[in-house]
């Protein structure tokens, strides 16, 4: 676990800088991608059901975009809490971040619609990336534990 938990530290640090050096990349970088790395690092989910945690959190995030573009108000806002809850529900599995990222663009002023879904689906496939080559990381420590103790043994 802790090469995973290093792994994702890396990772959020990289979004964080990037998205401090390139205005571009601004969207890059938001606090509940952490919370995205916890909950993947937290659970031994299959690749399609990590897909449809990113599926659902885009489609959260597109929501609450829309809804907010459309009308910045407490109407938009229980509607994007009504459709980020209704994500989760419809691939039943508990992600709360889901709901967490569905509320950005009531926080951070947005350029365009389409921005917040575009970088939540880049850096959540950046992340599970990340998080695949953290699992070949352990698979490559674990084969040399062995061998090291063995060899202490010998000695």
């Amino acid at each position: 676990m802790w090469i995973k938990s290093t792994v994702l530290c890396c990772y959020l640090l990289a979004a964080y800088s990037l998205s401090s050096h390139f205005g571009v990349l601004k969207m890059c970088f938001y606090p509940t991608l952490g919370a995205f790395g916890y909950f993947f690092i937290s659970r031994s989910l299959k690749p399609g059901e990590s897909a449809k945690v990113v599926a659902a959190a885009v489609a959260a995030s597109a929501a609450g975009s829309v809804l907010h573009a459309l009308h910045p108000g407490p109407l938009a806002f229980l509607l994007t809490c009504a459709a980020a809850i209704g994500s989760i529900r419809l691939i039943r599995i508990q992600a709360a971040p889901i709901v967490a990222v569905a509320f950005i663009p009531f926080f951070a002023p947005l350029p365009n619609v389409w921005t917040l879904p575009v970088f939540v689906c880049g850096s959540l496939v950046g992340l599970l990336a990340a998080l695949k080559l953290s699992q070949g990381l352990e698979a490559c420590w674990a084969a040399l534990k062995p061998r090291s103790k063995a060899k202490a043994a010998n000695l």
